[in-house]
């Protein structure tokens, strides 16, 4: 399973709301409404470079994999 670990970063640089995250990634509300609560299944490169320079983080750091357990 992949963990998604976006709003916990982008609150700890200061980011308080999907808001906020959409004017500093500059992405439509809708996207930054589901990169903010993990409600995704694809996120573009463009959009994942985005994330990583103003988060000053690397894509290891925002999407991790977890073996389910069964």
């Amino acid at each position: 399973m992949i963990k998604k670990h976006i709003k916990e970063i982008a609150e700890k640089r200061g980011i308080k709301n999907a808001y906020g995250l959409q004017l500093a990634i500059e992405v439509s509300p809708t996207v930054a409404a589901k990169l903010w609560s993990g409600n995704f299944e694809m996120i573009g490169l463009g959009t994942l470079d985005k994330l990583c320079r103003v988060l000053k983080t690397n894509p290891g750091k925002l999407l991790s994999y977890e073996e389910k357990s069964e």
